[in-house]
């Protein structure tokens, strides 16, 4: 009798041999209360990290961004200086240098200029240019890597924290407008820290 193997299967072989795992992409929504603007906001992404990790090993978050939608209201020309803050959590720490932009990743009018820094635990993803009233855009995903601080068992998650952004409207100018996620910070994605293979 011929035996039928296939590609999945053996995939889920070499992972249970090595170790590995395959990363777990969520769709995630998160209510915003706002300073500023009509309320029902929110944030969305697609946060990709692996479901476990190891003890004192690394592994790599991706948040890839939704599209904006139609920008308008009443009397705005333009949105620009988008800022968005995302929290390392506790039993994880960000390795040095590994935030950056993916390649062809984000809509013309902000992946230009856009900019990815990490500072004491907090990644920031900034989008500088305008986006004019009745336009839309799609943020560029990030990476970054994080490595294993906690022991066997501990939940590991990056969370958003808060989302900035700078209006410029008819008559009054600019006007920032700052939006917190609920609860705050807000658990996008989680990672179980698993026990370190023995040598």
């Amino acid at each position: 009798m011929r035996r039928h193997t296939t590609r999945a299967a053996l995939l889920a072989a070499s992972l249970v041999a090595t170790g590995a795992t395959l990363d777990a992409a969520v769709t995630v929504r998160a209510p915003l209360v706002c300073s500023r603007g009509p309320s029902g906001q929110r944030f969305e992404a697609v946060v990709t990290q692996p479901p476990t990790a190891a003890e004192g090993s690394t592994y790599t978050v991706r948040v890839d961004g939704a599209a904006s939608g139609t920008i308008s209201h009443f009397g705005l020309n333009h949105i620009r200086d988008m800022a968005t803050d995302y929290l390392v959590g506790a039993g994880a720490s960000y390795v040095p240098g590994s935030a950056r932009i993916v390649p062809g990743t984000g809509t013309p009018n902000v992946a230009e200029h856009a900019r990815v820094t990490h500072e004491a635990g907090l990644v920031r993803l900034v989008l500088p240019d305008r986006v004019e009233s009745g336009s839309s855009y799609t943020p560029p995903s990030i990476e970054l890597r994080l490595r294993v601080d906690a022991p066997a068992g501990a939940s590991l998650a990056l969370a958003l924290r808060e989302y900035r952004v700078t209006a410029n409207a008819i008559v009054v100018g600019d006007l920032l407008t700052t939006c917190k996620p609920q609860p705050t910070p807000y658990p996008l994605a989680t990672t179980v820290v698993t026990a370190a293979a023995p040598p």
